[in-house]
This record gives C-alpha cells, structure tokens and sequence, in this order.
C-alpha cells in the first residue's frame, strides 16, 4: 500500500449529483534513481513506463453531499512492481518518482 494514504477533502460538488472518484500515479520526470551516500541521486533514464490503471475509490458512486461531508483516504489503494499482476494494484517501475493525480466525475458523464 502507498504510505502515506492519499487523501482528499472534495468541495464545490453538487449535493444530489452522484459522483465516481478516481486515483491514477504518473510519472514525476523521465529519471531513474539510485540510494547512494545517504541521499537519492540520477542513475539514468527512466525505464518504459508500465500500462497506468485508474484506481476507482471502492465508495464510488456517492453523491456530492457523501464526498463533502468526510475526508475521502485512499489507503486501500496498493501498489506493486510486478507487469503481470492479476489483481487490479496499481504497477509502478522500482526506484523511479511518481506523481498521485486525482480525478472526479459525475456518474452522468460516463458513457
């Protein structure tokens, strides 16, 4: 799991308007790094980046006033370096900086 848990407090929503929140993790810059005399230092281009899957935060669709009304956490969200995972956690390359995004729709919007 990522640590710290990505957490968010949503404002300005509609109140009866239904709402999916989502989390997807890019890339922060095309480096990757190394631990080296205590500090992180470049060690070269960044590796491919594995296939990106959108996280869909498990309380999905609530409506405005739900997601208003509490800090929304992210700590179910797990994370893992293996390409050929089967179960749904987000892949990231080893030693590399990434960058949460956070996302919100409106039920009505999704086709």
């Amino acid at each position: 799991r990522m640590f710290p848990p990505y957490k968010v407090k949503a404002t300005g929503l509609d109140k009866r308007a239904k709402y999916i929140l989502l989390m997807d993790i890019v890339a922060a810059d095309d480096c990757r790094y190394k631990f080296h005399n205590s500090r992180w230092m470049i060690a070269g281009k960044a590796d491919p980046e594995m296939p990106k899957r959108m996280y869909i935060h498990p309380d999905s669709p609530a409506t405005g006033e739900q997601w208003m009304s509490k800090i929304v956490s992210f700590h179910k969200l797990k994370l893992t370096n293996n390409i050929s995972d089967k179960h749904g956690f987000t892949i990231l390359n080893s030693m590399h900086k990434y960058q949460p995004r956070f996302h919100i729709a409106r039920t009505d919007s999704i086709v």
